[in-house]
């Protein structure tokens, strides 16, 4: 029996995904880099390594903060020993995280004036890139009780909290730096300002690609359930991705030295208010190395009129909501709770161009429940248009086939969007032309799986191709007698 335990280990150790290290470019001195903070203390978390090496070989350096991390209300609340906080002392929080960057980033070497502080709502910015393009009102901040920048040392200062200016205050630096390699949180990453982050600069990127030359986009992760693991201060360790981001990505290493491992624990501990709740979890990224991803820009296949679709050739956006804790312990509601959330696990979204529609495959873990929704959000982009005044599609979809769809928050008709459920997905086909007059050349995407108000799962945002090109014949399958998925 023990015999047979040991080889049953051996199989699933070898059976586990591996991490191919593959080295991270050199660093050059001709380098100008960038690097986006979500949040202050997110630059020295995924990149305070590389800032380092950068700065030792004369490459120029800049980090931009996307927020000013004012918005930690446990942090603060245990910080200053307080229950409440006004809005002023929320704002007063956010000038101490400006002042605990600059004291950090001056461990490596940089200045005050190599860094941008954005000004906007943390907490509010993936809001802000989903729901407020347009006429929308402006997104207000249920801590600072602002909608408009509010520090005057801001790069935008007074700049109200719209997309149109996040993405503007980006193409300005970027015009300006103009950038060889840009570092951002990964699109996978849990924290909705990191999603943020990465989709305003890819945005901007393709704003400037007909100007400039685009810079190499490099991704870093901080949040995705237990990871980084071990948790703590563990320098002789080094990182790999989540199992679950292995394919999502082309994953490269960058070695530190245990000089260069020591000055980045001594800066994350510059970030005084964050230490109180999170210390074991932020040290924990003072590696040997460094992880960085480059992600393609992968084609929507396009297949004939009359095929017969092959889903798994398709592509793909990815679930990165994470399993809940075993609920072992938990009541019988919960447990009720619980199992209509696991029923409710967007395994993937795939997707097809097929004539003048958008195909999606929506793959649930289950069928829906009773109280379950799922939204399907599609942004086109066409190089040379103004991306604001582009369609923004909300397509929400029950479980009882009602469906709801939205260019912003303006209804459109439901009659041009076509839903229907097989099993445990649903097929969505969507015209081109509600993306605009134009096909788009690309597409910003995620899904959403919502119980009730409560988010059940939910993928990242992707960027796919959706230019013309030749037909991809490994979509298709001969069609013989088969119905197509779509056709009940």
């Amino acid at each position: 029996m023990r015999r047979s335990a040991v080889i049953l280990l051996l199989i699933l150790r070898a059976s586990a995904p591996v991490f191919a290290q593959k080295a991270f470019p050199p660093i050059t001195a001709s380098d100008r880099i960038i690097v986006v903070a979500p949040h202050p203390d997110d630059e020295i978390l995924g990149a305070g390594g590389l800032i380092q090496q950068a700065c030792a070989v004369g490459a120029e350096v800049h980090v931009i903060y996307l927020t000013s991390g004012d918005h930690n209300q446990i942090a603060f609340k245990l910080y200053k020993l307080r229950l409440h906080l006004s809005p002023s002392q929320y704002l007063a929080f956010g000038e101490v995280r400006h002042r605990e960057a600059a004291a950090a980033t001056a461990l490596f070497g940089l200045t005050r004036d190599q860094l941008y502080f954005l000004g906007y709502p943390d907490y509010g910015t993936m809001q802000i890139w989903r729901d407020h393009w347009g006429e929308t009102p402006a997104f207000r901040s249920d801590a600072t009780h602002t909608n408009a920048v509010p520090y005057p040392d801001a790069f935008g200062y007074g700049q109200s909290y719209r997309p149109e200016n996040v993405e503007a205050d980006f193409v300005k630096l970027f015009r300006r730096i103009r950038p060889t390699k840009v570092f951002v949180t990964h699109p996978a990453d849990t924290n909705p300002d990191h999603r943020a982050a990465a989709n305003f600069v890819r945005l901007a990127v393709l704003d400037l690609a007909a100007e400039q030359t685009p810079p190499q986009l490099y991704y870093y992760l901080v949040h995705f359930g237990r990871w980084p693991a071990p948790y703590h201060y563990h320098p002789e360790d080094g990182l790999e991705p989540p199992t679950q981001l292995l394919d999502d990505g082309n994953w490269l290493t960058l070695p530190l030295t245990p000089e260069q491992a020591q000055r980045k624990y001594e800066a994350i501990l510059q970030n005084h208010t964050q230490l109180t709740t999170r210390q074991y979890f932020l040290v924990s990224f003072a590696r040997a190395d460094e992880i960085f991803a480059t992600i393609d820009v992968l084609p929507v296949p396009t297949v004939p009129v009359e095929a017969v679709i092959n889903w798994r050739k398709a592509v793909h956006s990815k679930v990165i909501g994470l399993a809940p804790e075993e609920p072992s312990t938990k009541t019988s509601t919960e447990h009720a709770l619980f199992d209509e959330l696991a029923a409710m696990e967007v395994e993937e979204t795939a997707y097809v161009r097929q004539g003048d529609d958008l195909i999606a495959q929506v793959t649930l873990h289950n069928r829906l429940g009773k109280r379950a929704n799922v939204h399907l959000l599609l942004y086109g982009y066409k190089h040379g248009t103004d991306f604001a005044g582009l369609p923004k599609l909300h397509i929400n979809i029950t479980p009882l086939g009602n469906v709801h769809v939205f260019d912003d928050r303006k209804r459109v008709k439901v009659e041009d969007v076509k839903v229907i459920s097989v099993e445990n997905h649903l097929i969505v086909r969507v015209p081109l032309r509600l993306l605009g007059d134009e096909v788009p050349d690309l597409l910003f995407t995620a899904t959403r799986a919502n119980l009730g108000e409560v988010a059940a799962d939910d993928t990242a945002w992707h960027l796919f191709s959706l230019s013309s090109g030749s037909v991809n014949r490994h979509t298709i399958k001969p069609t013989g007698n088969r119905t197509p998925l779509w056709v009940k």
